[in-house]
Order: structure tokens, then sequence, then C-alpha cells
């Protein structure tokens, strides 16, 4: 038997492990893959439908979130100068309920709503930080689908990152109506 068929036979049953060996196969399997994806073209594919790209807009995919109660899948993306963006995916006609959860958590948090204009008027937006010279702010928009709905979430500072609000936005809503 070639030495190469050995090895792979030992690594099946988990019998080289240690340092320099090779782990048992589950060990081999990335955390990610437990969050219930695949390798897609251009990015990823949960196994809900949610197709997440590596890059959408100029943000890239940093994390794959793994489903729960609420969300079915999503993924974490950062773009310039650390604005985060988090896109989920939702059981169908709840994305109104996540919105309100959201807008009550914060405001039980003690976090001050505020109304912002251009892209980000259409979002549920706080306050999150106010003692520094730019403020942080997060807002959460939700979207209703055929057969799921989805939220985004974005955290940035004003004034400073306000005006890349409405790129992001434009970006991921388009990203989720080539959604299949």
């Amino acid at each position: 038997m070639r030495l190469a068929a050995l090895i792979s036979v030992f690594a099946a049953v988990g019998l080289l492990t240690g340092p320099g060996g090779f782990a048992p196969a589950r060990a081999q399997v990335p955390p990610e893959k437990d969050a219930g994806w695949q390798s897609d073209v251009g990015g990823l594919r949960h196994f809900t439908g949610l197709r997440c790209p590596d890059m959408i807009g100029s943000y890239y995919r940093i994390k794959v979130m793994e489903g729960n109660e609420v969300s079915l899948a999503g993924c974490i993306y950062t773009g310039r100068d650390g604005v985060t963006a988090v896109l989920r995916k939702h059981i169908e006609s709840s994305g109104r309920r996540e919105a309100l959860a959201f807008s009550r958590s914060y405001k039980a948090a003690g976090f001050e709503p505020i109304k912002l204009s251009g892209a980000a008027a259409s979002g549920i937006s706080f306050r999150t930080r106010s003692w520094t010279p730019t403020s942080l702010c997060e807002t959460l928009w939700y979207f209703s689908g055929a057969k799921a709905d989805f939220t985004l979430w974005l955290s940035y500072t004003l004034p400073t990152q306000e005006i890349e609000v409405g790129p992001a936005v434009a970006a991921f809503t388009g990203a989720l109506a080539s959604q299949n």
C-alpha cells in the first residue's frame, strides 16, 4: 500500500494525532461547518438558502453566524474604518417583530433613539456612544421577502461615516434582491 493511502487510512480512524500528526476527522471540520453552510460561487450558501458573498459592495464577510430561535442564518461584514454590518435571515413574517425587539431592548438599555436622514431614516437608529468626539450609531432595517424576512444592522460613527450608510444599504438590499 502506498504511503499516502496509509496516511489517509490512519487519519480517518484518528490514529495520527499530536504534534506534526493529523487530528481526528471531526477536528478537521472548520467550526463554520457546524453553522450549516457550504461553499458557493463567490462566497457561501447557508443550508437555509441565504447566500452570503465574500464581498457585498465594499464590505468583506468576516464571520458566519449560525441560526438560533430568532434567526435562521446570518453573516457579519466589515467595511472601511470599522463600519460593521450584520445580515440575517429570519422566519417569514418575523422581521417586524425582530425590529420591535431591537428597539425595546436598546431603549431598555438606556440608549438614545435618534432620527437620521437619508437611508438611515428608514431604519431604527440609536446613539450608543456619545462621550467621544464622534458618536457611535447603530441602525436596524427589516425587509419582508416572499419566503423569509431579513434584517440588516449597521454600526457606524456620526458624523464621519454617515455618508457610507446609503451605499451600504443599497449594496445589501441589492444582494438580497438577487437571492434565489
